[in-house]
């Protein structure tokens, strides 16, 4: 059986509820038709030109990605920058976008369960703002940032002795660093973010957080394989004859 942009819009709605999602966010259905036909799904941290490209090569008629477009107001659709032909280019491709943001966020499972279990953290529970904490299998600082550099592929900055012992960490993908505090609260040892100052990171250390600063896209990635996964199992689900494809365009850290 085929499915419908808005069917799809549905099942993107059981798996990140979008009244999660923040007051000033901009989610759901943001390119293209409810009622066109659907048969290949492209899933994507962001929309860019390759991604763009890639779901036109695939055959895909909708993006589903975690970072919005139109996030902040626009006053023409012109194409003298970036953002304008963009959007021009994927108006005249006729594939439909959705965006799953903050909602997705604060989901669960949502982004930083799926962190998380990437970095193989045990006993996970919920804190404020969508950040989980957990039980790392490494016994000190400095081998569960190799850990982690490992498991997201990219460099991890350190705000820590290497051998201090650890017992939780506290995740949080993307930009994280105005919430330390709740990692604290959390009772966490490290805090690893996608982004943070520098400055905060040495108030937190101050504070006695040792502090992981991993990089936005690369703490938000494994969030994508688990959209992509929940997606096609739901589309099955309801017998959707749906083919739900992860981007390979853009498998930068």
């Amino acid at each position: 059986m085929s499915a419908t942009v808005a069917q799809m819009l549905a099942l993107v709605d059981q798996l990140a509820p979008f009244e999660l999602a923040e007051e000033w966010d901009n989610v759901g259905l943001l390119a293209g038709s409810p009622d066109a036909k659907v048969d290949t799904v492209l899933c994507a941290l962001d929309l860019n030109m390759d991604v763009l490209n890639e779901a036109i090569a695939r055959g895909a008629q909708l993006i589903v990605t975690h970072h919005p477009i139109l996030f902040r107001g626009r006053k023409n659709l012109n194409e003298t920058d970036g953002e304008g032909r963009l959007l021009c280019a994927l108006v005249r491709s006729g594939i439909a976008m959705i965006a799953a943001h903050t909602n997705f966020d604060n989901a669960r499972p949502g982004v930083n369960d799926a962190l998380a279990a990437a970095l193989g953290l045990r006993d996970v529970r919920a804190l404020e703002g969508g950040m989980r904490v957990g039980t790392p299998s490494q016994a000190d600082f400095g081998t569960f940032a190799d850990h982690a550099e490992a498991v997201l592929h990219g460099p991890v900055r350190r705000y820590g002795e290497a051998t201090r012992p650890i017992r939780r960490v506290a995740v949080l993908g993307g930009a994280g660093e105005d919430y330390a505090r709740i990692a604290i609260e959390g009772g966490a040892d490290v805090y690893l973010t996608g982004e943070m100052a520098y400055h905060k990171a040495l108030d937190a250390v101050d504070n006695g957080l040792m502090i992981m600063e991993a990089g936005h896209a690369a703490t938000e990635n494994p969030a994508i394989s688990a959209l992509r996964r929940g997606l096609q199992i739901a589309a099955d689900a309801v017998q959707y004859d749906i083919c739900v494809l992860q981007s390979e365009a853009e498998l930068f850290f």
